[in-house]
């Protein structure tokens, strides 16, 4: 597969869903990736539920299915000398290496920056972890709940009067993991300009700090501590309203001036202009009324049918869609959204692309679906770094591999 990648040759030494998912961000361009896993269990998210079929086995994960499109992969003991040394065989030649393992883990095997840039000096290392290579918190380990709790989106989350709600899905390491895409990215063209490489740390706490959540912004700026509960009372901008059959979900944006006007225009409901409406504070204080008088007008439409109608009037609607409605959805369709990649153990799965076409086209299309475990070893020992049947199987008897 060609794409806008297609050139950089990226190896993935990680145990994180954060540098799995970076790497993907990378493959799914065509960059060359080849995932490094541990003999034996390999990754560990090949044993995470759900399984496809609902059995456990290491090549149906859907966890690991999905972050691991487009990609090589091999199995190498990188902790045993052998396993040490071809891994600076593999390096040797490639752009990017992406790991997470704990900070000076790598330097205690004697492959620490240092080492790697000595073998290959234009090698862009990426380090994902916790809390980066430095600082008091460098060596405390974490999961997707702590980051969301120590980098402050924990704080702000869930309804007022109830304890703190976090969002589910790995989504602090999908920041992260865009965050060190976005970070190699630029490091790309440093390589370019200047042959050498560099050592990228990143840590997936500040990750979520940088995401702007506008609650960081308002405390550096002003002082000001947003709570949780903000959307408790905002009916439109907040809240799931019910047509007929399927919620939508309602904004002010974009209809400039006072937007009740505009609303109570397209639902024929003069009481909408109630003074009391035409400010958000008001909105808020009389949430009760206003929500009463929405879900009158909305019971007479389908959500489709509504959106269609409001978004063509200029008013902002959505459709809360399921994932099924989302896989289905004509306008993605139309887009080549999703793509279909045909696993041999758990068949012809779809996949959503990265989320912008290049060309007119979805980078994603032509690709592959997740490695199974040492699928490529005899691509990558053999055919590329030219070892014998013979030695292959000696690695393979001694653990190595």
């Amino acid at each position: 597969m060609l794409g806008l990648l297609d050139d950089v040759q990226v190896v993935e030494l990680t145990h994180s869903l954060a540098g799995a998912f970076c790497a993907k961000l990378l493959a799914d361009q065509g960059a060359p990736t080849l995932k490094l896993e541990p003999p034996g269990r390999g990754d560990a998210a090949r044993h995470e539920p759900p399984f496809l079929g609902g059995v456990p086995h290491p090549d149906r994960s859907a966890l690991f299915l999905a972050f691991n499109t487009n990609k090589r992969g091999i199995t190498l003991d990188v902790t045993i000398p052998t396993g040490r040394d071809l891994l600076l065989r593999v390096l040797a030649d490639r752009d990017v290496l992406i790991e997470s393992f704990a900070p000076g883990y790598l330097d205690s095997l004697g492959l620490g920056y240092a080492t790697l840039r000595e073998v290959n000096p234009r090698l862009l290392v990426v380090s994902i972890t916790p809390f980066g290579q430095t600082g008091p918190y460098r060596h405390y380990q974490s999961s997707d709940l702590i980051a969301q709790a120590m980098g402050g989106f924990l704080y702000t989350t869930g309804r007022a009067e109830a304890p703190p709600m976090g969002t589910v899905l790995e989504q602090m390491a999908i920041v992260t993991a865009r965050n060190a895409a976005i970070a190699i990215m630029a490091a790309l063209l440093g390589q370019r300009l200047s042959g050498t490489g560099q050592h990228i740390d990143v840590s997936i706490m500040e990750a979520v700090v940088s995401t702007p959540p506008n609650f960081i912004h308002a405390y550096s700026f002003t002082g000001a501590i947003a709570g949780r509960g903000f959307g408790d009372q905002t009916v439109m901008d907040g809240m799931h309203l019910a047509t007929s059959d399927l919620e939508v979900t309602l904004t002010t944006a974009g209809t400039g001036g006072n937007p009740m006007e505009t609303w109570a225009a397209f639902l024929h409901e003069p009481q909408l202009l109630d003074p009391k409406f035409s400010t958000r504070a008001g909105r808020a204080r009389h949430w009760e009324e206003l929500l009463t008088l929405l879900q009158g007008r909305l019971a007479q439409w389908k959500a489709h049918d509504f959106m269609k109608a409001a978004m063509d009037q200029r008013l902002v609607v959505g459709v809360v869609q399921s994932p099924e409605a989302v896989l289905h959805c004509p306008h993605l369709a139309e887009r080549g959204t999703f793509v279909a990649l045909d696993h041999p153990e758990a068949g012809l799965l779809q996949y959503p692309g990265p989320g912008f076409l290049a060309n007119a086209s979805n980078p994603a299309a032509g690709g592959r679906a997740a490695p199974r475990l040492g699928e490529h070893n005899l691509e990558v020992y053999a055919d590329e770094l030219g070892l014998s049947t013979a030695e292959l199987a000696m690695l393979r008897a001694a653990g190595v591999i």
